[in-house]
């Protein structure tokens, strides 16, 4: 088990490491707290929408990000979505995600917004957020969307909006390292809308701050991975054996869309971010099933009956109207 898996173990069953981690998960806190009230971020050239969450590990915000992107392009914005670039080797900074950079280059997630976006779209990695934006707009981009910048301080950006999904999404309300929280649970105060699937909005109790707007992740088929032309339907799931292959977050909840969809899986989990080979899933039972973020990295070992759940993030309709609204200034 690694560092990481245990902690997270300890922060669901209130372990005694937990609980003797919670003085330095108090500094993070009051750390965290000080940053926010004393540091100063620069204006950018161009609006700039802040997408982020208050925990580490996945809460469905990369769908959202491709949601909001296309949104937001329906209102007639060109939009640059903005990434730090994690454990991307680019040749310089800031980068242009092109649609057949290679994950090791880019990264997977900002593969995968790019493979999904428009052409009024377009995705940047810096980890100097301003440099990035400041590329986009010389590119002729008028919105910046950032991608996991919520404790990015360094920008004061124009909206901050947090996401919030599954039964707990404040884990145990501690801080680093004594639970899974990077701010103090008030720090949701400083946002300007909240994002909530279902379950969370009821783990949350609603009190005077921002907003408060409903999604949730919709599963729509299934795609082949060696040709993202070939679709199945979801029905053929249905009482069907597969491997669940994927190297994310939360690979519980990939199994329970699964089981949810009819079908019987089998799960085969890797590390969040796992550089996947061929020798990772050639001797694997098939047909093998895994999410579209892993499936960018597998792409040109994949077999014949190899797929993806393809899955979109869907808004609450009030959500759109309330978006606009609060961009007008930018107008």
């Amino acid at each position: 088990m690694t560092l990481r898996q245990t902690l997270e173990q300890q922060w669901q069953e209130g372990g005694a490491l937990a609980t003797a981690l919670r003085p330095l998960g108090a500094l993070t806190g009051a750390v965290a707290q000080w940053r926010r009230r004393h540091l100063q971020g620069r204006v950018a050239s161009i609006p700039t929408v802040v997408v982020g969450n208050l925990g580490v590990g996945g809460s469905g915000k990369t769908p959202l990000v491709a949601a909001l992107a296309r949104q937001l392009s329906a209102a007639g914005w060109r939009v640059a979505i903005i990434s730090r670039g994690y454990g991307a080797r680019p040749p310089h900074w800031p980068y242009r995600v092109q649609r057949d950079d290679s994950p090791q280059q880019t990264g997977d997630e900002p593969l995968l917004l790019a493979q999904e976006q428009e052409r009024t779209q377009a995705v940047y990695l810096c980890p100097d957020r301003h440099r990035a934006i400041t590329a986009a707009a010389a590119d002729g981009y008028n919105l910046a969307l950032l991608d996991d910048g919520f404790q990015h301080l360094a920008l004061q950006p124009s909206l901050r909006l947090l996401v919030f999904s599954g039964p707990r999404p404040l884990g145990n309300g501690h801080c680093l390292p004594a639970g899974p929280l990077r701010e103090c649970p008030d720090a949701m105060l400083h946002a300007d809308a909240l994002l909530m699937d279902a379950a969370a909005a009821a783990a949350i109790p609603e009190r005077n701050g921002p907003p408060r707007f409903l999604f949730r992740i919709q599963p729509k088929d299934l795609v082949a991975v060696n040709d993202p032309t070939r679709t199945r339907s979801l029905d053929s799931l249905q009482g069907q054996h597969v491997t669940a292959v994927t190297g994310i977050a939360r690979p519980q909840r990939f199994v329970a869309s699964l089981e949810g969809l009819g079908a019987i899986p089998a799960p085969r989990f890797f590390p969040d971010h796992h550089p996947f080979c061929a020798s990772d899933t050639a001797h694997l039972p098939r047909p093998l099933v895994m999410t579209a973020k892993d499936a960018v990295k597998c792409r040109e070992f994949a077999q014949a009956d190899d797929w993806t759940l393809r899955i979109e993030a869907e808004l609450e309709p009030s959500f759109q109207p309330w978006l606009e609204q609060s961009l007008l200034p930018w107008r």
